[in-house]
């Protein structure tokens, strides 16, 4: 006979359950809290952000930076120039992410 039981969940327990799923998702990879993390400090261009994250490749930035761009917690910025010059800068959803006072089930 089996004795264990489900427990079952409230939908609060579901709703947050998605909300930290979405949020790991969102921030959970190797590199993406330490690029957050210099950007915090001042915006960069991609060349200068690659050079402060140590031991980050070219393809995993690229693809770590379009992440954060298409989530909202990064933004980029084009200057049209030759050659044309990238800025990365943390949006104030991305910053929200440093706020102490803030709970980790607000970041949607």
């Amino acid at each position: 006979m089996d004795t264990t039981a489900e427990t079952p969940h409230d939908s609060t327990d579901i709703y947050c359950g998605a909300t930290v799923r979405r949020t790991i998702n969102l921030i959970g990879g190797k590199w993406t809290m330490l690029i957050l993390w210099k950007l915090l400090d001042q915006e960069h261009r991609y060349a200068e952000l690659q050079r402060r994250v140590a031991g980050i490749s070219q393809k995993v930035l690229s693809s770590e930076l379009k992440s954060l761009v298409n989530a909202g917690l990064v933004e980029r910025e084009v200057t049209p120039a030759v050659p044309p010059q990238v800025t990365y800068r943390i949006t104030a959803e991305g910053r929200s992410l440093d706020d102490k006072d803030q709970p980790i089930h607000s970041v949607s």
